[in-house]
């Protein structure tokens, strides 16, 4: 049977026999001959379904299967098939009449397919309209079905590609990197990275992220991971992944180039004008990344990696650390599904000690729940114990230690052995010179291992120069530390970083005090200058605050590593810092320490020195007994010793414990004799200081007359000497010696030049004496609110000291204040 076909719709005759579906075939046919040829338009919706209609019309027609089609045309069988679809345009016009010539199409036709083609091009690539093109697509469709070969090719190909690994259930915080990988998504195209240590949850974040964003992508998603950091496994070469990644968006095996680069050319061509989401996941590399990017298109890329991908240029970067509490706590309590415990404090440490990591929480619920009889409790009995922390986070094939270790592999020699190295850090963190100095090597060459570690997440940088380990992978560097470093080599490590320490520490402490007697030569090097030059007093309390931490624990990592000399030398460079802050705890601590190693030692005028030093830490914690006896201990010592200048000490020291203890003829006994002997061997430092404690020691006793000349004498050798700390007691001194005599303004002026140099100090102590001085000549004069205040900021500063004989005073003064008030 035949057709007999005019030139006008209105003459067509359906033959007997014809198919509905061919019916809709010629009219689709004849709407678009209309369109093209008489110049007017058909709607842009329909334009690209009734090019594949025409396409699969002529296919059928000719005869030739896609691979046919596809070896005339120098082409993918698959890329044709994406043509005769509607899912891919033909990129120019050339394209489009070879396209034509190939499925034997006449002058006319290939006309007309050229006009549909330009009319598709004004249509989006992606999925169509609901509704409007829901016809056209089924015109399409029913096309291809009529053709039964057709059919059977592209069976395969109609649904996108998604191997999208399931989204995490219990997916908690995160809530400003989402909404930044969210927001990305509704951008034309964007490549994303996110980095962070390993178990941090970079992978779930891009999943979650993925899964929200999946709609937007109707042309695939793809999810593709690069075995970066995989135990056992190499990481993918670029031309391996470049392959996967064709194969995944439709390009059949043989139609893949050999060559890497004309992969990632074919790569960056099948993504020009589709619109996938592809997620990258634990790539080892910017080298491994930069061919898999995309070049201009609608599409997505999200990468995770371990590394930071710094050398990836024009790309957004989130940057994972740890959980905050609150989140590290919810996601606890989601995994768990079990409600909150009985004791919430037990599931606030279990996170707590997991270092809020994602990883670690997920394995310590996991643990939980396949233990009915444990609690959270039992399981932070576990976690406590740093040495089996680590090895306590494992369940089934995930593991904390295994996860670093991957991390810990992919590092060159000399940042393992930095990594290792880190391991011995006595406190939290450390700066790039105690890093240096840890691995002896030069500061410029240390910073540059540092930065891979940085790089690697195996080492966080909280600020410009100071470096710290997540609590969990410090577990780890201690662990491989052990392992891998020999035994001596550790030992000489750790005497590198405590002697790093103690010269700073004594280069401050001379900032500080500049009469004290030097250290005796320690180490290896005595002559070698301190790594950290500090300018002035100032940089020197500064340096001293931030590194106080680290410096208390160099004191016990030297006691426990039989470092015995830097334990105590190291201890007496702190002292005069404690006694400036009143921070009796860590002074006692670090000084008993000190005492210890300097008794094991056999050296007697450390010990003397030690003993003097711990006795004022016990004379401000209030035990007055155990500051005497320790004095005493200490001026025998002076004495076997032969040392005068320690003995006026240990007398001034005594001198000052008896004077708070109200016994004002011993004080002054002590102090006179002690500036006798500072007056024998020239010390003026020493001498001033004796001097304002006889003459305050006279004032108590109410020998005014007596008092005022040693006062302003040691005023005077305070001023000469430029020793502030000496000038502060001399002026109190003489302020309350004027006041007793009715002089209370000459009093407010020397306290107020006292309080000064006190807070120009940082000295907490002297500050709490000075105001609460003020506070009685206010009082004095009639004007109990200003005697208020400062009596109130002097028992604060006292309670911030630990000085409880302050405190006392400061609270006398507050009554006696409020009794004036009313």
């Amino acid at each position: 049977m035949r057709c007999d076909e005019k030139s006008g719709r209105d003459e067509l005759r359906i033959c007997p026999g014809s198919s509905r579906r061919a019916v809709i075939r010629r009219m689709a046919w004849w709407e678009m001959t209309e369109a093209v040829m008489t110049g007017g338009r058909m709607p842009e919706s329909a334009a690209r379904q009734q090019f594949a209609l025409l396409l699969q019309s002529w296919k059928k027609r000719s005869g030739r299967s896609y691979q046919a089609l596809g070896r005339r045309l120098e082409l993918s069988h698959s890329t044709v098939h994406r043509f005769c679809t509607g899912k891919q345009l033909p990129q120019d016009a050339a394209l489009v009449d070879r396209l034509a010539a190939a499925l034997g199409a006449d002058r006319q036709e290939a006309e007309i397919l050229r006009g549909v083609w330009r009319l598709a091009l004004a249509v989006p690539l992606g999925r169509p309209e609901r509704g409007h093109d829901s016809g056209a697509g089924a015109t399409a469709g029913s096309a291809a079905g009529g053709a039964s070969g057709s059919a059977a090719e592209g069976a395969a190909e109609e649904a996108p590609h998604d191997d999208l690994p399931r989204d995490i259930a219990d997916f908690t915080g995160r809530a400003e990197e989402l909404g930044t990988l969210l927001k990305a998504g509704g951008t034309p195209s964007g490549v994303w990275t996110v980095d962070g240590m390993a178990g941090v949850g970079k992978t779930t974040l891009v999943l979650h992220a993925a899964h929200q964003l999946k709609e937007g992508y109707p042309d695939g998603r793809i999810f593709l991971d690069l075995h970066g950091h995989t135990a056992g496994v190499a990481p993918m070469p670029a031309a391996d992944a470049l392959k996967a990644l064709l194969g995944a968006a439709g390009v059949p095996e043989e139609g893949i180039p050999a060559e890497p680069g004309r992969r990632a050319s074919l790569w960056r061509s099948a993504l020009a004008r589709r619109r996938m989401l592809i997620v990258l996941d634990n790539a080892v590399d910017a080298e491994q990344v930069l061919p898999l990017l995309p070049g201009a298109t609608p599409s997505l890329m999200m990468i995770t990696s371990r590394a930071r991908l710094v050398d990836l240029d024009g790309t957004g970067t989130i940057t994972l650390a740890e959980l905050s509490a609150e989140d590290a706590l919810a996601m606890f309590m989601k995994i768990a599904d079990a409600g909150p415990p009985a004791d919430l404090g037990d599931a606030e440490e279990t996170v707590r000690l997991c270092g809020y990591l994602p990883l670690a929480i997920r394995i310590a619920t996991a643990r939980l729940r396949h233990r009915l009889s444990w609690t959270p409790g039992h399981l932070n009995d576990k976690l406590r114990q740093e040495h089996r922390r680590l090895a306590e986070l494992h369940a089934g094939s995930r593991s904390v230690i295994a996860a670093f270790a991957t991390s810990y592999g992919k590092l060159a020699g000399p940042a393992r052995r930095m990594f290792r190295l880190l391991g011995l850090i006595p406190g939290v963190d450390v700066d790039l010179a105690g890093a240096a100095a840890l691995t002896g090597q030069p500061v410029e060459d240390a910073e540059a291992v540092l930065e891979q570690l940085i790089q690697a997440h195996l080492l966080q940088r909280p600020s410009a120069d100071r470096y710290r380990f997540h609590d969990l992978v410090r577990d780890y560097a201690r662990a491989v530390l052990t392992e891998q470093e020999p035994e001596e080599q550790r030992q000489e490590a750790l005497g590198r970083i405590v002697e790093h320490y103690l010269r700073v520490a004594d280069h401050a402490a001379e900032l500080i005090e500049p009469s004290r007697r030097p250290n005796p030569p320690s180490g290896t090097n005595p002559a070698a200058a301190p790594a950290v030059r500090l300018a002035d007093r100032r940089e020197a309390v500064a340096w001293l605050e931030r590194e106080l931490p680290n410096l208390i624990a160099a004191v016990e990592c030297a006691a426990a590593g039989g470092l015995l000399v830097q334990t105590w030398q190291l201890a007496r460079s702190l002292w005069h810092f404690f006694l400036l802050r009143g921070d009796t705890r860590d002074w006692i601590h670090t000084h008993r320490l000190a005492l210890d190693a300097v008794q094991a030692l056999g050296d007697r005028e450390g010990e003397a020195e030690t003993l003097k030093n711990l006795g004022v830490a016990y004379w401000l914690s209030d035990d007055r007994e155990g500051a005497i006896a320790l004095h005493h201990q200490a001026l025998v010592l002076d004495c076997w010793n032969g040392d005068p200048v320690g003995q006026a000490k240990t007398l001034t020291h005594l001198g000052f414990v008896h004077h708070r203890s109200g016994e004002y003829a011993v004080a002054a006994d002590h102090f006179l004799l002690a500036v006798m002997l500072y007056r024998e061997v020239g010390d003026p430092v020493g001498g001033n200081r004796g001097l304002s404690g006889l003459g305050d020691s006279l004032r108590r006793m109410g020998r005014a007359e007596r008092a005022m000349p040693y006062l302003m004498e040691a005023l005077s050798l305070s001023q000469s000497a430029a020793d502030p700390w000496g000038e502060i007691q001399a002026r109190t001194g003489v302020a309350l010696a004027y006041l007793e005599a009715g002089e209370a303004g000459l009093a407010c002026r020397h306290l107020v030049r006292a309080l000064e140099l006190s807070r120009l100090l940082g000295d907490r102590l002297s500050e709490s004496t000075v105001r609460t001085a003020l506070g009685a000549v206010w009082l004095e004069v009639g004007d109990a609110g200003m005697a208020r205040r400062h009596f109130t900021r002097a028992l604060t500063l006292s309670r911030q000291s630990g000085d409880r004989w302050g405190q006392t005073e400061a609270s006398a003064g507050l009554k006696a204040a409020g009794t004036r008030q009313r």
